[in-house]
Formats: C-alpha cells, structure tokens, sequence
C-alpha cells in the first residue's frame, strides 16, 4: 500500500487505525482527541540525495538538502523534513507523529508531499553493516533497466550500462580503495515500465526489486537506469541515491544517464559518503562560522569524483578515503607540533607520501595534496576544459552533506565566484588557517613534487618573508574562525574561466579554519612514510591501511624560505573523451544524495 494512500486515510478517519505490517515496523493511525489528527509511523529511518545536471543548476535548479523517508518493512513510506530528524542516524528504527503536509522544494519538483513532524523517538538504533562474504565481488550490483509511470524506453542499451559499471566504475573503486571495494554486475534485467512514478523513490525502487527479484543483503546494489524519455518526468532527478554507513552496506539508486562518473558518485554515497564540495569566502581563505562573507558550494571540487559529475572520474580526495577507511597510512604524514616541512609526491603516481594531514586544536583535519598531470589527473596537462591548476590544494573534513571541503588558496572576492575554478594554492605565499593556528606554505613545486610547510602558531615564529613575486600577491592570505555554513551553490560557467589575476597587497592574518582534502589510495609502504622526493609513476591498486599515522615529531630546522615557483595552469585542450577507470560501489545508510553533473559532449539525461 502506498504511503500517502495509507496517510489520507488516517487523516481523514478519526479513530481508524491502519497495521501495515507487524512488529517495530507497524504503522498506525489515530485521532488523538477528535480534532486534530495525527499519524503515527514506525519504520526505518532512509536519507537520498537528490542529483542536478549543470543545465539545472545553470538555470537555478539546485537541491540544498537530502529527501528523508521512514519505509516501512513491506516498502510504504513517507517523506518528512530532513530538518525535523536530524541528528538521527540512518538506518535507524524510529516512530514519528506527523501531522499535515508540507510545501517544500522537493514537493515543487513532483516528489510526495513532506509531513510534518511533531514527535520522532528511536526505537532501535541502525545497526553496523554486516560483513561481504568473501568472493571475487565484494559489492554485486543488480542493474534493471526502469520506465516509470509516464515514461517510455530511451533506448539506452542494457549492455552499455552493464559494461559502464563493470568496466570504468568497478576499476574506478578498486583502484581508490586499494582492492577493498570491487563492483561486478551479477544480475541485468531489460527494460520494465513500472505502475510507481520517481515522485516516490522507494516505491520505484520496491516495484523493481520485486520484479526481477533483488533481495537487499550486505554489499548488494540495486541500480536502475531510470529513462530520459520524457526528460521531465514528475519528481525525477537526474540521479539519487541511499546514503550509506559503509563500504558493507550495500544501497538502492538510481541514474538517468549511462555515465562512469555519474555511477561511481551515485554508489560513493552508497558507500557513506558526501559531497565534494567548495568553500569561497570574499577575498580571504575562510570566515568565522555563520559569517556573510563565505559560501558553501556543493559539489565544487572538480577534482573528486563525489564532486561534480562531468567527463572526468577525479581520485578521491584525503578526506573521503580517510572517512572510508581505505587511505593508506603510508601515503599519509602528519604534522607536528611545531614546524614540519614535506615533499609530497603527485596524488596521481600511486606511490610515496602524497598527502599531508594537519589536525587543529579543535580536532578538525585539514589535508595538502599535490594534483598534476599524472596517472588519474592526466587531463590536467591537455584536456583540462575549466582550467583548473595543477597544484598543492588544501582541503578540510567536513559532516554530511558535504564530507569534504575544497578550500579556494586563491580566493577572489564574492564578485568573481562564479567563474573561480582556480583553487591551488600560491608558491611563497602563506596560508594562515584553523582560527591563526596553522599556517601553510608552499615552498616549491616541480613535476615531480612540491614542498610544504606547516607551522603552528603556539610554538613557531612567524613565516619568513616572501620573496617578491613576479606577480603581486598577498604576503598572507586569511580567514577567521570556522568555516561559514552552507549557501547557494556556486554554478560554474560552461567556457573556461580566464586565470586568476593576482591578489591585493599584504592583508592583516585572521584566524580561519579549513576542511576536507583530496588523496587517493595508494601502494602501502612500510613503516612511517619519509619526507623525501616522490617517486613517479602510474597509479597502482594497493591494499587498504586505513591506519592513522602518527605525529612527526616536530622540526627543529627554522621555517624553509619559500621558493617563488610557477605552478602550471593548462588551458583546455582539445575536449575528446579519455576512458575513464572507474569502479562503482554502494554503502549501507538511509540517506540519499542527488547528483550534478557538467555538460560533456556525450548525451546525459
């Protein structure tokens, strides 16, 4: 029984009492006292998050917050406010009293109408995901090809989605994850119209399990190439997915395009995690908490595949392998407590100390990491369509939605967000970030590697002077306090942006606090990693350490002079296709997450 049917019912019956199924997960209806009228639902607690293609959000169409859902165990369900059960676990067993519906964005879209939630207890905590049993495929996906209610077959082929996952997606995650993950397409399933629309994702996705007969397990993925055919079919986003607790967890969603970029993301939330996003602050790195002068802009990290879904399936960035437990602790080294200084290898080569992890006093991780063009990041050099910098970027964790944090090294001021894809940071130019706490330098950069440093305010003098550039730039780029909250997602322009111009005069430090950071699984190491030259190379499929490194001890030498050194900036290239290795996995959770994506030259729906 579908879910708005069993609430119209309850609300418009005094005293009727609805059981849709037995135990924890029975849903129930009454008239409290004859006036106004409640619901009461018990069921699991499910999070997905709504997709936009760039067309979209070129045109303002933008979701700024995951749909939320209590299912039932026999599939019904209903949507409430993301807002009224925060803090909520997914997965969770929970009762909710609703009340009437809601007018929100969602509902503007053609999705069930969210009810209001007047109380929401939990009755049983999610449960951790049980393990994959152990086989060649450690996350089997089921992909069913869907037309539904008012839709009619694009003529998308099973085959091409079949060898999108199977190929591109499946070596896309095995190589992130170091082999944890791998993806295989173990059933497929040819075009089926459904009586459920996308205005209710987990009908769709219930009507479909049981005609091909997908049982939900751990690591299991059920994937539904939804039609393009209309392209605005009620309540369908151009891709949402479950969000998920872990690799173990397995997941539903669902795509409208066959891209390799678009599934990999799709089943990263799966997986457990976010968006790859940006932070642009007005003229400075960051901003206190809540200040007016920053922005959260969704999915603006073109470098991670949980960024913006285009023709490019960028490495995972430090902070999203690290939340999935796959960042090898020989990649990694930490800052110390005083001055630490690094050479980290290109991201890309798969090999030697590729990220540095910076932890504040607060508890909060920021991470450098050097993007050329090797191994993944080979597009950097000729195919590079926005223009984006090889260089040292600085990322910081962040909470859901947005897991990871880019932080733009060259801000301009919020005049020029837009077309701001320049995000490196400056050689010789400090970073103050962490509230004054860390200050960051990029001493110099060569193809094989850049060297950093960190110092930390307690127990370090200040950086030493910047050689004159030959270009002006700040003599400290800052910020203050924590990062500000989400806004408006940033739309970038479809030409390339021109490069940044260089940036005002000295600016006083304030404090700032960064998150996120990019970094991708790499060939483990023994023992502590070295700071030392990088070595070159491919990137290589290596086996998980999901260890956290240790501190380096402080360094005792004063602060490296910064070396004046040119990162370089490809312009765009010609714009032909490369294969994309990607690898696709699904995670267990309740939430789910839509995604974006940027125009290409092949068809998206």
């Amino acid at each position: 029984m579908h879910a708005s049917r069993v609430l119209t019912r309850s609300l418009a019956t005094a005293g009727a009492v609805l059981a849709l199924s037995a135990g924890p997960w029975a849903v129930a209806a009454q008239a409290d006292d004859g006036s106004a009228r409640t619901t009461t639902v018990v069921g699991e607690l499910v999070r997905a998050w709504p997709e936009t293609p760039l067309e979209g959000r070129h045109a303002g169409e933008t979701h700024e917050e995951p749909l939320t859902f209590v299912e039932a165990a026999d599939g019904s369900s209903v949507r409430v406010p993301s807002g009224a059960v925060e803090g909520i676990d997914v997965g969770s067993t929970v009762e909710v009293t609703l009340g009437g519906t809601e007018d929100d964005e969602a509902a503007g879209d053609g999705y069930e109408p969210a009810h209001e939630v007047l109380d929401a207890q939990v009755v049983r905590a999610a449960r951790p995901a049980a393990t994959v049993p152990a086989g060649s495929v450690t996350n089997p996906v089921t992909v069913v090809m869907v037309a539904p209610r008012g839709g009619t077959p694009d003529g998308t082929a099973l085959a091409d989605v079949v060898a999108t996952v199977n190929d591109d997606v499946a070596d896309f995650w095995s190589e992130q994850t170091g082999g944890a993950v791998t993806v295989g397409v173990t059933a497929a399933h040819d075009w089926l119209t459904t009586t459920a629309g996308c205005a209710d994702p987990t009908a769709l996705w219930d009507e479909a399990a049981a005609r091909v007969g997908f049982r939900a397990g751990p690591g299991r993925h059920l994937l539904l190439y939804v039609t393009g055919r209309p392209r605005d079919l009620p309540g369908c986003s151009y891709a949402l997915a479950q969000v998920g607790t872990g690799t173990a967890s397995g997941g539903r969603l669902y795509v409208r395009d066959d891209l390799a970029s678009l599934v990999a993301h799709e089943l990263g939330h799966n997986l457990g995690l976010g968006h790859s996003s940006g932070l642009q602050c007005d003229g400075t790195v960051e901003a206190p908490t809540g200040s007016t002068e920053c922005r959260t802009a969704a999915y603006r990290d073109y470098y991670d595949v949980m960024g913006v879904s285009w023709d490019r399936a960028g490495a995972l960035t430090a902070a999203q392998a690290a939340r999935l437990g796959v960042l090898p602790a020989a990649a990694v080294r930490t800052a110390g407590p005083a001055t630490t200084t690094a050479t980290l290898a290109p991201l890309g080569t798969g090999t030697g100390t590729r990220v540095l992890r910076m932890t504040d006093a607060a508890g909060t991780d920021y991470w450098l990491e050097y993007r050329t063009a090797v191994g993944r990041d080979a597009w950097l050099a000729d195919d590079n369509r926005y223009r984006l910098d090889s260089g040292v970027l600085l990322h910081r964790s962040g909470a859901m939605p947005d897991t990871s944090l880019l932080l733009d090294g060259s801000p301009s001021t919020a005049a020029g967000w837009e077309t701001d894809l320049q995000t490196a940071l400056r050689p010789g130019v400090p970073v103050v970030v962490a509230g004054g706490e860390l200050t960051v330098t990029v001493d110099a950069v060569t193809p094989a590697g850049a060297t950093v440093t960190v110092v930390r305010a307690a127990a370090a003098p200040a950086p030493a002077p910047v050689p004159a550039p030959t270009v002006p730039a700040p003599g400290v780029l800052s910020g203050g306090g924590t990062p500000a909250g989400a806004a408006a997602p940033a739309s970038p322009e479809q030409a390339p942006p021109a490069a940044d111009t260089a940036a005002p005069a000295a600016v006083v430090p304030r404090s700032v606090a960064a998150e996120g950071g990019a970094a991708q699984p790499v060939a483990p190491g023994t023992g502590a990693p070295e700071a030392g030259a990088p070595e070159g190379g491919a990137a290589q499929p290596v086996a998980p350490e999901a260890v956290a490194p240790a501190a380096d001890a402080a360094a005792t030498a004063d602060p490296v002079v910064p070396v004046e050194a040119a990162a370089a900036r490809p312009a765009g290239g010609s714009w032909a296709t490369p294969a994309l290795a990607a690898g696709g996995l699904l995670g267990a959770g309740g939430a789910v997450l839509v995604g974006r994506r940027l125009p290409s030259l092949r068809r998206r729906p």
